[in-house]
Parts: C-alpha cells; sequence; structure tokens
C-alpha cells in the first residue's frame, strides 16, 4: 500500500492504492480550527481596553489597538450596534462601550396606569419585551400582585425600587385619585430626587398640558398620542425606542 502527498502549502490529497490496484476512498483532511470572527476579535479588544466595564472608548483607540481600516472598523461597529451588544457615545470622533457589563442587574420598570387602559398597556409590554430579553429591563405592574399580597406595600416597594417609571396618561389615569394623588406624586419625587427616571407616555388625547409632570420630556416623539398615529405598531415601536435610549444611558452611567 503506497500514498502520495502534495505540498504542505497545498490542500492535502492522500491516495491509497489496495493491493487489487484499485483506488480506495479518498480520506478528505481535516479543516483548520475555526479563526475568531471579526466580531470576536471587537468585542475581546473593547472587553480588554475597558476592564469588562460599560465604559466609553473612543473609536480612535479601538481601531488603533485592532490595527484595521476605517472600512472593516465601521462594518463590525454597525453589525454590533445592530446586535444592541454596544451602545454608541457622543462627542468628537464618537465613541462605543459594551451595552451591558457582565453580571449587570436589568433596569426595574414601573408602570403606572388606568385599568381602562389596559389593552393598550398590553400592547406596550409586548413592545418592550426585546427590552427585557436583552437584559435591559424587567417590567412590573399591579397584575403581578399574587394573591395573598398587600396591594399597597407591594406597588409601594416596586415603585421606591424603580429606576425608570412610566405614567401612561390617558383622561381616565388623571382622573384616577390613587394614579395622580399617589403614585404620580411619589413617582415625581423620586425624579427629582434623582432615584428614578420619570417617562410619561402619552396613551390618549387629553388635556393634560397643565398636569405635574408636563414639565418632562413625553413618548412617543413630540408628545403625539398613541390612539392617534395611523400606525399604532409604529407609535408604540417609537416609544420603546425612547425607553431604551434611556436604558442604555442609565446602565452606562451605573
Amino acid at each position: 500500500m503506497e500514498y502520495q502527498c502534495q505540498s504542505p502549502a497545498k490542500k492535502l490529497t492522500t491516495t491509497f492504492i489496495a493491493q487489487d490496484g484499485s483506488e480506495a476512498p479518498k480520506v478528505k483532511s481535516r479543516k483548520t480550527a475555526g479563526k475568531r470572527s471579526d466580531r470576536e476579535i471587537f468585542l475581546d479588544k473593547l472587553s480588554e481596553i475597558s476592564n469588562g466595564e460599560p465604559t466609553l472608548i473612543g473609536n480612535i483607540t479601538i481601531r488603533n489597538e485592532l490595527g484595521w481600516d476605517d472600512g472593516r472598523y465601521n462594518r463590525v461597529k454597525s453589525q454590533l450596534v445592530d446586535e444592541n451588544t454596544i451602545i454608541v457615545g457622543r462627542g468628537k470622533g464618537g465613541s462605543v462601550a459594551l451595552a451591558k457589563a457582565p453580571g449587570t442587574k436589568a433596569l426595574n420598570v414601573f408602570v403606572s396606569y388606568s385599568h381602562a387602559d389596559e389593552i393598550l398597556k398590553v400592547e406596550l409590554l409586548k413592545h418592550l419585551e426585546p427590552l427585557r430579553r436583552l437584559s435591559l429591563i424587567e417590567t412590573w405592574h399591579d397584575r403581578k400582585i399574587k394573591a395573598g399580597d398587600e396591594w399597597d406595600k407591594t406597588i409601594s416597594d416596586n415603585l421606591e425600587n424603580a429606576d425608570i417609571i412610566l405614567l401612561l396618561i390617558s383622561i381616565d389615569f388623571i382622573n384616577s385619585t390613587y394614579c395622580s394623588d399617589i403614585e404620580l406624586d411619589r413617582a415625581l419625587e423620586l425624579h427629582a430626587s434623582g432615584k428614578a427616571r420619570v417617562i410619561p407616555i402619552i396613551l390618549r388625547s387629553c388635556l393634560w398640558s397643565h398636569s405635574p409632570f408636563a414639565k418632562l420630556q413625553a413618548l412617543p416623539q413630540d408628545a403625539k398620542a398613541i390612539g392617534t398615529w395611523t400606525d399604532r405598531d409604529e407609535a408604540l415601536t417609537n416609544v420603546a425606542k425612547g425607553i431604551k435610549l434611556i436604558a442604555d444611558d442609565l446602565l452606562q452611567s451605573k
């Protein structure tokens, strides 16, 4: 039995000749161990420079460390931004950071709403689910109160522990004694102290411009009530994007 082999620089080809002169089946050479992808190389370098923390690092610094040209760098960076794996900072030259450091706890999001808006609340939570899957947020609302829980204490505890408080604004919210006089007042106190970020979300058109929360930037864009949008999904997506931006900022500052 004999074999023939090409030079190492070329693909290995092995031919076995049986005693009867026939050629035995060829045995394919094993593939070399797969190389790391550009995505993995980028993330490893960013993690190395930032010590695994969600700290903004200048694009120029990372690009020089990687030794990549602008085209390659921007292509991989765009991919990671689309995946929500990294976040983009502002400033001259731009910067990026890990979207979430390993072990970082998701932000607690408290949803304050009137039960008359249950359907819209459920639709909003669906659009926030991708943020939960990214471990950016965990939402809480009163439908999560379990049998036997003291509902007033449970609501108060979750409100106090919130990082983000969503006010789902409608005429029913404004007219609700509990929403307006208890949850809203405490939410604005937490916002003023810097312990939480309050975001009004305008569900339905109503006279809210004279309310205590009117000084806060509302969602969706231009505070246009979700109920007035032609495409409700578009409105809710706009809200989810706005909440993600705030979550990214808060996680970055933690």
